[in-house]
């Protein structure tokens, strides 16, 4: 009976101490679900959602639940939504806005037209494209074969529309557009509703207004010059693993006098036989020609970037290597030039004159104060590298450009019709598909 009546009081207080355990295991079992779905949802915003049908890394992001980009993390990450990547970038855009600006005003509401993209005035260095249905097309071409590197530069640039459209975790509009992927692209006045995708546009010359600016072909790879952009950062910040001050206290340039001689002969004079000064010419074909890897530029404090036949993509390069950039008067933009700060505290290149007269002063100034120049290498790292020359962010400026280009310009059309033998109408996507033409 003892044991009996023992039995009997016990279960009763083991199943509520049963209850309790229970409802323990449920309360941390809701809380570990909870967070499994935050995380996924974290892991799903880094690669852009369940929208972009692809399978969440399980990354855990330290920012908690409010998305942020994080270069380590997000330099390379091509799945952005638009939403991230306004939050990210809210600087990016100011060309594609002036342009937008401008044809409005030349416009008023009508649609920019096909026949104001059509490349009729144009003899070489250009082609057009269609997005259709989330693919690339290549509609029309001229003049891309003359040179070896006009090729690579047409390439480099499709792929960089290719991915920003593969990658996308939105839809991105059915468009038409025209490129020229020449220095010196030739608009003139003689049709003043023309307008093109292209580098960079003379801000001196109201006729290159006209013009949409694109991330240039380097932002893919210039085989010459760096292999894949992504990498070559990667290498810059391998570069800049030491601190600032272990940099070599010189300034670095290399360049040919084969052009723009009137920018670069005042370089080479004033910083001849300078103690601060690496500068030196680069002599085609010679025994000692002078030239250094792209990366090695990043083993110096100080730089060089100047402007080529139009624009130079040096300058893409130079920013991301953590140090202090000498810049003259610039007379073409890129998309990112705006960005650039000459003085007070988010300085992040130093300006100069375009005979390079205030150059000794300005480096030795320089050489004399290691953290005034320690803070404009910074500066220029944190904007440049960092955030908007990372690969993330020209890809945000590609799908940009794709929805305000659509809102812009009139509704393409993808279909041309032939005539089958059978008699019956036949049609199919014009141009060639992205995947055959490259």
């Amino acid at each position: 009976m003892t044991s009996t009546a023992q039995g009997e009081s016990w279960r009763p207080l083991r199943s509520r101490r049963n209850l309790v355990v229970l409802a323990v295991l449920v309360v941390l079992g809701y809380i570990s679900i909870t967070q499994l779905r935050s995380r996924s949802g974290l892991a799903k915003t880094y690669l852009g959602g369940s929208a972009a049908g692809k399978r969440p890394l399980t990354i855990i992001r330290p920012e908690g639940p409010v998305w942020r980009f994080n270069a380590t993390l997000d330099r390379n990450n091509h799945a952005l939504t638009q939403a991230q990547c306004d939050a990210s970038f809210p600087q990016l855009y100011h060309e594609i806005e002036r342009s937008q600006k401008y044809w409005k005003s030349k416009q008023g509401k009508k649609p920019i037209t096909k026949e104001q993209i059509d490349l009729k005035w144009s003899n070489d260095g250009g082609m057009m494209g269609m997005i259709y249905d989330q693919q690339l097309y290549i509609t029309f071409s001229r003049g891309l074969n003359h040179f070896g590197h006009w090729k690579e530069r047409s390439h480099a640039t499709l792929h960089q529309i290719h991915r920003a459209i593969l990658a996308s975790p939105e839809p991105v509009p059915n468009i038409e557009f025209a490129i020229k992927i020449n220095d010196v692209i030739g608009l003139t006045p003689d049709d003043p509703t023309v307008t093109i995708w292209a580098f960079s546009r003379d801000i001196n010359d109201p006729i290159m207004d006209r013009v949409w600016i694109i991330p240039d072909f380097n932002f893919w790879s210039y085989p010459r010059v760096s292999g894949a952009y992504g990498d070559f950062q990667q290498q810059a910040l391998s570069q800049s693993s030491d601190s600032y001050t272990a940099k070599q206290d010189l300034l670095v340039w290399r360049g040919t006098l084969a052009f723009n001689r009137e920018i670069r002969e005042p370089l080479l004079a004033q910083s001849d036989s300078q103690p601060w000064s690496d500068v030196k010419e680069v002599v085609e074909d010679s025994a000692t020609d002078n030239r250094i890897s792209m990366p090695d530029h990043c083993r110096y404090k100080y730089s060089v970037h100047t402007e080529g036949t139009t624009w130079s993509g040096r300058l893409k390069y130079l920013l991301s290597c953590h140090q202090v950039v000498f810049i003259h008067h610039l007379n073409w933009y890129t998309h990112l030039y705006h960005l650039l700060v000459p003085s007070g505290p988010h300085q992040n290149y130093v300006q100069t004159q375009d005979d390079w007269s205030d150059l000794p002063a300005k480096i030795t100034d320089l050489v004399s104060n290691p953290a005034k120049g320690k803070k404009i290498a910074d500066n220029a790292a944190q904007e440049f590298r960092d955030r908007y020359l990372t690969p993330a962010a020209q890809t945000c400026y590609w799908r940009r450009l794709f929805h305000v280009w659509r809102e812009m310009s009139f509704e393409a059309e993808p279909w041309e019709y032939s005539d089958a033998r059978d008699g019956s109408r036949q049609r199919k996507v014009r141009g060639m598909s992205y995947e055959e033409y490259v």
